[in-house]
């Protein structure tokens, strides 16, 4: 996608004289988030919506809400539609081609959503748009290569090579969250045992926090934790460096490890990016990773490899969708 710029003259957009709007959607946590935004990213209006385990069509219905919803705040001429949404998409013609989470296969949603609102539309894997978002808003100034991790409800990544996004040859590069960490593990979503998701993403790593605290009934944490689990109890413990937890942090990082190893030993890029909920446990969270990148992978690639938390926060997906656009039309990096 990025190469389609080559050979291209650029293009001055006078970001401050020029008042288009975008609409940006995140589709990929369990609510729909929606942004009318400038061509600087920053945001105008928001609009959410629970998804309350919508599926299918359903599901879908809950998509067209949150555009009309956007489109009818709309206040100056619409540069376009960005939207990020989860599984293996066709960014070429808007197709998602599996998002096991929402039962959609083979869901032609630039097409539908292009039957009703008639401006450019452009749609991609979160995680994909995320590390867009990285790279023209995380601050890493001119990096033309990078590897956004993001954990949320699922997980996956965004590659970014010499300035363009690989998405790989049937458009589900960066599908770490299915990526088998533990042979004999839970069940997944996907069919398999032991994916990454099944431990490390955000309703995963709360049913394993409630099963420690079961286990461990009385320990503070144990004590707390009988109230109901939730990420900021497991925060506020981490900070305090309740060993529990602690454990609990160090054994999702040792995951995010392995796999962030696998990412820097093939690809050889020297920035890898964490962002959702891994950056809720900081430092400690941090240096379990490093450590399995050590161990792992060839000590100069360690070495070399730079592994940090994103700064944009929970806006990422919706930044991406605006970089989406910005690059399809208008050819900007």
């Amino acid at each position: 996608m990025g190469h389609a710029t080559v050979g291209k003259p650029p293009i001055f957009v006078d970001f401050n004289a020029d008042s288009r709007q975008l609409i940006c959607v995140d589709l990929a946590e369990d609510a729909f988030r929606g942004a009318l935004v400038n061509l600087k990213g920053e945001v105008l209006h928001r609009l959410s919506l629970p998804l309350e385990e919508r599926m299918g069509d359903s599901a879908l219905q809950l998509v067209h809400r949150i555009v009309e919803g956007l489109w009818s705040l709309v206040s100056a001429p619409l540069l376009g539609i960005g939207i990020g949404t989860p599984g293996p998409v066709d960014p070429a013609n808007g197709i998602i081609h599996q998002a096991v989470n929402r039962d959609w296969v083979n869901l032609d949603l630039k097409e539908i959503l292009g039957s009703r609102f008639k401006v450019p539309i452009h749609i991609a894997n979160d995680c994909h748009v995320a590390a867009l978002a990285e790279c023209a808003y995380g601050g890493h100034g001119r990096t033309p290569s990078l590897v956004l991790v993001k954990a949320g409800e699922g997980i996956g990544s965004g590659i970014v090579l010499e300035g363009a996004l690989h998405t790989g040859d049937g458009f589900s590069a960066g599908e770490i969250g299915h990526l088998c960490v533990e042979r004999d593990g839970a069940p997944c979503s996907c069919g398999n045992l032991g994916c990454l998701e099944t431990v490390a993403s955000t309703p995963s790593f709360l049913r394993l926090a409630r099963e420690r605290a079961r286990r461990t009934q009385d320990t503070p944490f144990g004590r707390a934790a009988a109230r109901g689990v939730s990420l900021e109890l497991l925060r506020e413990f981490a900070a305090k460096g309740d060993p529990q937890v602690r454990s609990l942090v160090q054994d999702l990082g040792s995951h995010l490890g392995v796999v962030a190893a696998s990412l820097a030993g093939v690809l050889n890029v020297h920035r890898i990016v964490f962002s959702g909920t891994p950056s809720l446990f900081g430092e400690p969270l941090l240096e379990a990773i490093r450590n399995e990148l050590n161990a792992r992978i060839l000590p100069e690639q360690a070495k070399e490899t730079e592994v940090l938390f994103s700064t944009i926060g929970p806006d990422i997906v919706i930044q991406g969708a605006c970089a989406l656009v910005l690059r399809r039309e208008l050819n900007l990096p």
